[in-house]
């Protein structure tokens, strides 16, 4: 499977590093609206760990093994940074609210509530010590508690029609 993923890689990219604009490319995520735009240069951002401007195969690998084998705990640490757009430590209804917009942005369909009802009740439900951020902790086990929140961010990284396409 490894080698599939490579062979797919360097086919896409034989440079072997993916900029922003492969990136996009790669996994069909152009002439989004900038809402989902952000959320896509913030998980670019998110998967290329070394900070350099570019993913590597290894970071790619690294990215897509968890997202597609990654135990809960795992995933829910990689979303929670994934969401801390500024890297405080905390996600605020505003970074929130921006994600909500953009997973919606890309996945499209109709929703019984507004982006900003949702992330009222996600606070309302998650944010323990009311502060009006949710810590790593408050995070966790909040998408744990919550079956509404999980199903929004498992949704947020479907990577099945990209993994479809490798």
């Amino acid at each position: 499977e490894i080698h599939h993923w490579y062979k797919k890689f360097m086919t896409e990219c034989p440079s072997g590093q993916l900029t922003e604009h492969e990136f996009k490319q790669f996994f069909g995520l152009r002439g989004l609206d900038p809402e989902a735009n952000k959320y896509i240069e913030q998980m670019f951002r998110t998967f290329d760990m070394n900070k350099d401007g570019y993913i590597d195969f290894m970071e790619y690998v690294a990215a897509l093994s968890l997202v597609l084998r990654g135990k809960m705990e795992q995933k829910l640490r990689w979303y929670f940074k994934l969401y801390d757009v500024d890297g405080n430590g905390c996600i605020d209804r505003h970074e929130l609210l921006n994600i909500i917009k953009a997973i919606r942005a890309i996945n499209g369909g109709d929703h019984e509530t507004s982006a900003e009802e949702f992330t009222s009740r996600v606070f309302d439900r998650i944010d323990v010590n009311g502060d009006g951020e949710l810590s790593l902790d408050e995070f966790v086990e909040g998408a744990r508690k919550d079956e509404e929140f999980m199903e929004v961010m498992i949704k947020s990284l479907d990577l099945s029609h990209i993994v479809a396409m490798i």
